[in-house]
């Protein structure tokens, strides 16, 4: 797995600290780097610069081209130009109305160290800001930590919520007692009861990406059939959220579990039938709380062995 999902931003570190409302700051970086970068929408014309970049990352394994044609048509995507050369880019996601995720920030690594992470980050971030969301987050891990100075101290975020990343391979299939299909009622009640939605702060996780949990929300996975749950009609005992991975579409993700023993084990063996048949080779998730990390635990997973937490930061709107 990857050791940073969603930024990869190393930079200069830079002066320039955002306080009482303020909008982040120049980074104030001695070499001109960011005095000479250009941001500007990304437009389909850029995909090879965008594409080479990629294949210099992770080792070739940016998520990057997946959403490259859907993001540069939906807009929020931002390319950053130094001398005319296009060496970095990032993205703001609206996941609901309002609320915005900023995501795929990204810098030519031949460009590394010279300023061009910071201004990107804090120009991407002015630019978001404009389209006056009601909330505007992102996350990274821990491991990161250039990328972590640039968040607090140049784009001007706080910490907002915490979590553990959680990985896994299926188990042998094997048979287990049905699972039931929750109302929309059911499944809102049982996650806002939860110890993970108070931990997370109203967030539910899904492959690096974390959106507000709502009516809107919970209707759309209901919709799109990743919603289980457990128990009689009257009242569930357990549920799991379980969707394709974003990045890897044969692997799975967990964005919720909880539930008894009982429901544990129901969702143990109907995890492993729905990875025997989808060709699934990963299971990975994020926990905020010790509820979540132990069902997980239950499931035959464990903690990521390099990252050892997720933080989620927000701007202060």
């Amino acid at each position: 797995m990857r050791t940073e999902e969603e930024m990869q931003v190393k930079g200069q570190k830079a002066k320039g600290k955002r306080q009482n409302g303020r909008r982040p700051k120049a980074s104030g970086d001695r070499r001109g780097a960011p005095g000479a970068l250009r941001v500007r929408p990304m437009t389909m014309a850029d995909k090879p610069a965008v594409m080479k970049i990629s294949s210099r990352i992770w080792e070739g394994n940016d998520y990057i081209p997946q959403f490259f044609d859907r993001w540069a048509k939906e807009g929020g995507f931002w390319a950053a130009e130094l001398r005319g050369r296009l060496v970095g880019y990032g993205k703001a996601t609206e996941l609901a109305p309002g609320e915005l995720w900023l995501e795929g920030l990204r810098v030519d690594p031949g460009c590394r160290n010279r300023g061009v992470g910071s201004e990107l980050s804090r120009q991407v971030v002015l630019r978001t800001l404009e389209r006056r969301p009601v909330s505007l987050r992102l996350a990274t891990a821990d491991v990161n930590r250039e990328s972590i100075h640039i968040i607090e101290t140049v784009m001007g975020f706080r910490p907002y919520a915490q979590y553990r990343y959680f990985v896994g391979k299926p188990g042998k299939p094997r048979l287990g007692p049905p699972l039931s299909t929750p109302t929309v009622a059911q499944a809102l009640e049982f996650i806002g009861q939860s110890a993970e939605l108070a931990a997370s702060r109203g967030l539910l996780a899904y492959t690096w990406l974390f959106r507000s949990l709502d009516r809107r929300y919970v209707t759309e996975l209901l919709r799109c059939g990743y919603v289980f749950g457990y128990g009689c009609t009257s009242k569930l005992t357990g549920l799991l959220v379980l969707r394709p991975h974003r990045y890897h579409g044969n692997d799975l993700d967990i964005s919720f579990v909880a539930g008894d023993r009982q429901a544990l084990a129901a969702f143990r063996s109907f995890l492993s039938r729905v990875a025997r048949d989808c060709g699934t080779k990963s299971i990975s998730s994020m926990a905020a709380s010790d509820e979540m990390a132990q069902a997980l635990r239950s499931l035959g997973m464990q903690a990521h062995p390099r990252i050892g937490a997720v933080p989620v930061y927000g701007y202060p709107i």
